[in-house]
């Protein structure tokens, strides 16, 4: 048997550029991203969770079809976005076409396990907006894992020793 002897600069050569076609991949794929607020994301995740709830309650399924029924494997990473944007004083949380489509999901599965009114309707103007904006979407990238419009620059005022948080006002001025 013959062993292969290579250098410890040949080694780190290759693992670099390894590691660089690897990271090359992803950051270079723009999606197509519909842009909601903070509170259009909390009424997603009220009819998510809602809907796991509902679900989980009346049915025997297992957790990982219900979180693709009830859209509800999506919330961590809205909640990234949502903390990403806001760190970067952005108003606007990218969320993917195909991923409205668990919105529509939730809502069926909450009319059939019996929901709650309330949040059928939020869960329907939700449908109804995303529906409307699906013709106006933004290309969206990745940026340490997390999904953010590629068209948005960071505002943080200027002056400010850290990101611009709700209610640090003062801390701006």
């Amino acid at each position: 048997m013959s062993r292969i002897r290579l250098s410890l600069v040949e080694i780190r050569e290759k693992m670099y550029r390894r590691r660089k076609d690897r990271e090359d991949v992803p950051s270079s794929v723009l999606l197509n991203a519909i842009a909601i607020s903070v509170e259009e994301m909390c009424a997603l995740i009220d009819v998510f969770e809602h809907a796991h709830a509902r679900i989980v309650g009346l049915s025997d399924a297992d957790e990982t079809v219900v979180a693709k029924a009830a859209g509800s494997s999506l919330i961590p990473l809205l909640y990234a976005r949502a903390g990403m944007a806001v760190g970067k004083g952005i108003d606007s949380i990218p969320l993917l076409v195909d991923e409205a489509g668990l919105l529509d999901a939730a809502v069926i599965n909450l009319e059939s396990y019996e929901g709650n009114e309330a949040v059928l309707c939020s869960g329907y103007a939700l449908l109804d907006s995303l529906e409307i904006r699906k013709e106006s979407t933004r290309p969206a990238c990745s940026e340490h894992g997390i999904l953010r419009f590629s068209d948005e620059s960071e505002r943080a005022p200027s002056g400010s020793s850290g990101p611009f948080l709700p209610g640090n006002e003062e801390r701006a001025q």
